[in-house]
Order: structure tokens, then C-alpha cells, then sequence
């Protein structure tokens, strides 16, 4: 009896230390779903257009060719500020924002081993230009993806 209760305690020991591995990646998508909501949500600062909707009007008046509301070299930045705060220690993010064949790539930090094990979170941005080159409204979507990579 007592080597069955000595052998029972050290197999129930042994499983209770292990993390169980279905909830290590539902924690690992939900930090990644975090920090894409954190950029989709979040207005930049003096502005009142998100992080997404920012790299999107970029994207998409590139195409038009027209200027945007806020300067690419500026929103890189204030990306890249968010990224470097909403990043979970021991993980690197890399954001791509695509429209129409042009593509906005972002990482942080910026020497990325993109060949890791990622865990990806994606959306869409959509946008409304109001009288671009005198024309109509335009509608634009661009697809965003957000991939965490375990950098330990």
C-alpha cells in the first residue's frame, strides 16, 4: 500500500509541474490577439485615426498617389513605439498591413528572425476616402496579419 501511494504521488507530481500545451498556445494567441487589438484600436497621438488605419491610408494613397493624412516616416515611428511597448518579454512581433499589391512590413525588434514558429492574429482595415483626385468616395480594405515569435 504505502509503495502505491508513493508511486501514485510521484506520477500526479509529475504531471502537475508540466505546463499542459493546449494552454500554452491558447495563451500565446490570445497575447498576440492582444497586441493587434492594442494597434487596431488605439488612435495615434494628435490624430484621430488608429495605428492600422494610419499604415492603410499610407498604403492606399500611395497607390492613388495622393498624400496622406499623417507622413509615413511618422506613423513608422509611432508603430514602432507600440510595438516595442506591447511586445511580451522573450517574444518578437512582426507587423504586415497589404493593399492591392503593396505591403507594409514592421518588426520589432528590427533584426527579426522571421524564419522562427510564429502564432498569427489577422484582420481587415477598412477605409472610406472622401473625394480622392475629385472623384467618388473610394472604398479601401487592406488585410492585416500580426505574427509573435518565441525569440528565448
Amino acid at each position: 500500500m504505502f509503495l502505491l501511494a508513493l508511486f501514485s504521488g510521484t506520477i500526479l507530481h509529475s504531471y502537475g509541474t508540466d505546463i499542459i500545451p493546449s494552454a500554452n498556445e491558447r495563451q500565446l494567441q490570445l497575447k498576440v490577439e492582444y497586441c493587434y487589438k492594442v494597434l487596431e484600436m488605439s488612435q495615434i497621438e494628435n490624430s484621430s485615426i488608429t495605428y492600422l488605419q494610419a499604415i492603410a491610408e499610407n498604403l492606399a494613397m500611395g497607390i492613388l498617389g495622393s498624400e496622406s493624412s499623417l507622413p509615413g516616416d511618422y506613423v513608422r515611428e509611432r508603430v514602432q513605439e507600440v510595438m516595442e511597448w506591447i511586445c511580451p518579454s522573450g517574444h518578437a512581433l512582426e507587423l504586415e498591413v497589404t493593399h492591392r499589391g503593396s505591403a507594409w512590413i514592421q518588426r520589432f525588434p528590427e533584426n527579426l528572425d522571421n524564419t522562427l514558429p510564429y502564432h498569427e492574429f489577422s484582420g481587415k482595415v477598412t477605409l472610406v476616402l472622401a473625394g480622392v483626385e475629385d472623384e467618388e468616395n473610394r472604398v479601401a480594405v487592406a488585410n492585416a496579419f500580426l505574427r509573435m515569435y518565441e525569440v528565448r
